[in-house]
């Protein structure tokens, strides 16, 4: 439960955005000035945060918390 505590940053939160608008993680580096191996490691760190198996874990997560609208 202490995973779900934990807050995400402003560029995480654009990071899970870009992945809801359908951004492959290579684009997403591309915009965030990152590798593909990079942007695969914020998103395991993010679901490591959140308590998450799944990306898509991610994004309902933002939908419903109101991160994204």
């Amino acid at each position: 439960m202490e995973g779900k505590l934990q807050k995400l940053s402003r560029r995480e939160c654009s990071m899970i955005a870009c992945l809801a608008d359908g951004f492959t993680n290579k684009q997403i580096g591309e915009r965030f000035g990152l590798s593909e191996n990079d942007v695969q490691e914020y998103l395991h760190k993010m679901m490591q945060k959140k308590g998450f198996y799944h990306s898509y874990q991610l994004i309902s997560w933002a939908y419903l918390d109101g991160v994204l609208k």
